[in-house]
């Protein structure tokens, strides 16, 4: 079982990080006006997300946590 739970708070750790990082684009960008039908600024760019990237990685370890589940119950 504490296989499980190291798992989830590496999750949590993860998830963690990724929404301070959101955070912190945010607060980069406070301030800046934006156009809601264009794309983000170029000074921006440098600092976005590759949330392609994002969304790979989250299902990883979404897979990762399943198949120690699955063990943990087999």
């Amino acid at each position: 079982m504490s296989v499980i739970l190291d798992a989830l708070v590496k999750l949590e750790k993860s998830l963690d990080g990724l929404e301070n990082t959101v955070v912190h684009l945010e607060s980069s960008l406070e301030g800046q006006q934006r156009d809601m039908f264009g794309g983000p600024p170029v000074a921006a760019n440098a600092n976005a997300l590759d949330k392609q990237a994002v969304v790979q990685k989250l299902d990883q370890i979404i897979e990762q946590a399943e198949g120690v589940l699955k063990e943990a119950n087999g």
